[in-house]
């Protein structure tokens, strides 16, 4: 393996593993909702500490990569991230869960705008898109982990062994990843801001922040309510929930390995689009499905329709003239997690009020946003497209 493939396949190595450290937690949620005792509103309501955590870190991420770079950035937010999501599992009451989980959602944001900026800057070396692969391995390793949480589910391990085991291994495998990275570009400050000091987004970069946050929305459904809905609305067993989890990200995985060439064929714009349009039919038919029959196609669908929006829309951004690539990242990641932010008391709110299935049937609309903001972005072609 060349020297430039094995940089790469790295950086692919560090997406799996964090998606691989996020999926365990997943199938995990109805079995801590019930050893805490939480009704479906406190179980809102502490998910929503992870987004929160993650909405700060975008704040200081900047400064964070900056010092450190963007390679040790990936080695040490990476790592971090990974054993941090062992406090959700020591969790006693709601509180102390949305306080853990606020924890890894500070985490998650270093990692999150450090390895895609670096992909980023990845796509420019290599003069070719390679983000959506890079999101591939991120779905990848959350079906791998979708598949590992649920069996130790099944096989009635507690989240607090399972965590204790797996997370310390998932670190050191993203150690070793992350060194094998390609060096950081050198820092061009002279197109950038002062540090430190805030500058409002451009109104292309302000729109295409915008694009994603439906795929978002329903890609944090899927996450945190999936396993909800069919264990307690469809009647479906642990590792059944956990297998059609990974039916959603193994679709998205699929689909992201062919989004760089779907973008180079068709261009970004349409691929985005048509794609949104996709998701939100699948949400559709998902939440308001009556047996497994239907909930595992449905997932399929949603995935491959939310799989290329987040990725292609953060390798437009990347591309856009003016800022240093990582504060372009992290301005689409803040703007665009705000999804992940407002997602779980909304979702939580209208499951009490109205029931789950419809809570996530009612998110079908957002098909319709990403249709509407992309005529009026105006995104600059690179040279592979």
């Amino acid at each position: 393996m060349s020297s430039e493939r094995m940089r790469l396949f790295a950086l692919q190595i560090v997406f799996a593993l964090n998606g691989l450290g996020l999926a365990v937690w997943f199938p995990r949620i109805p079995d801590v909702k019930a050893a805490l005792g939480l009704d479906v509103l406190a179980l809102a309501f502490s998910l929503f500490g992870l987004p929160a955590g993650t909405m700060l870190g975008f704040l200081v991420v900047g400064r964070v990569s900056r010092r450190l770079g963007l390679r040790r950035t990936c080695l040490w937010g990476g790592s971090i991230f990974l054993l941090s999501f062992i406090g959700p599992a020591l969790a006693s009451n709601a509180l102390a869960l949305g306080l853990t989980l606020f924890l890894c959602g500070l985490s998650i944001a270093t990692i999150e705008v450090a390895m895609n900026a670096k992909a980023s800057q990845t796509e420019r070396v290599l003069k070719r898109r390679i983000m959506t692969r890079c999101h591939a391995f991120w779905s990848f390793g959350t079906v791998t982990g979708a598949l590992i949480g649920g069996a130790f589910a099944q096989g009635e391990v507690s989240f607090l062994a399972q965590q204790l085991l797996l997370q310390p291994v998932f670190a050191a495998l993203n150690v070793v990843a992350a060194l094998r990275l390609m060096p950081d570009e050198p820092a061009q400050d002279t197109q950038d801001a002062p540090a430190g000091r805030f500058v409002l987004p451009s109104r292309a970069l302000l729109i295409l922040c915008l694009v994603p946050i439906g795929a978002l929305l329903t890609e944090g459904a899927m996450m945190e309510w999936s396993a909800l809905l069919l264990r307690e609305h469809v009647g479906a067993s642990p590792f059944a929930t956990a297998a059609t989890f990974a039916v959603f990200a193994l679709s998205m995985a699929l689909t992201r390995l062919a989004g760089d060439r779907l973008a180079e064929i068709f261009g970004p714009q349409r691929v985005i689009t048509r794609s949104a349009l996709l998701m939100g039919v699948a949400m559709l038919g998902f939440g308001l499905s009556p047996g497994l029959w239907l909930s595992v196609p449905m997932a399929a669908l949603a995935g491959l329709g939310c799989g290329n929006i987040y990725p292609l829309t953060m390798s437009v951004v990347g591309q856009l003239p003016g800022a240093r690539t990582e504060r372009n990242v992290a301005t689409l990641a803040l703007i665009a997690f705000t999804a992940f932010l407002v997602g779980p008391p909304a979702i939580g709110i209208m499951a009490r009020l109205l029931g789950l299935p419809v809570a996530l049937a009612a998110l079908a609309p957002l098909g319709l946003v990403p249709l509407l903001l992309m005529a009026q972005a105006k995104p600059p072609r690179t040279a592979s497209g």
